[in-house]
């Protein structure tokens, strides 16, 4: 019966370690994102203001 008990428990704790991995590995993930996106934007910005100053020049 302990036996079980303990066994129980492992997996409880498992699975509490598993969705705060998770949780983290999100974190990340929308960090990533979020990064992502302001490169693409500020690489955006450049072409435009290259454009821009082609433009002017020809």
């Amino acid at each position: 019966m302990n036996d079980i008990i303990d066994k129980e428990k492992n997996m409880e704790i498992l699975v509490e370690r598993l969705i705060i991995m998770v949780g983290k590995s999100n974190e990340r993930v929308e960090k990533l994102h979020k990064r992502i996106q302001e490169l693409e934007y500020t690489l955006l910005k450049l072409q435009k203001e290259s454009a821009a100053k082609k433009s002017l020049i020809s």
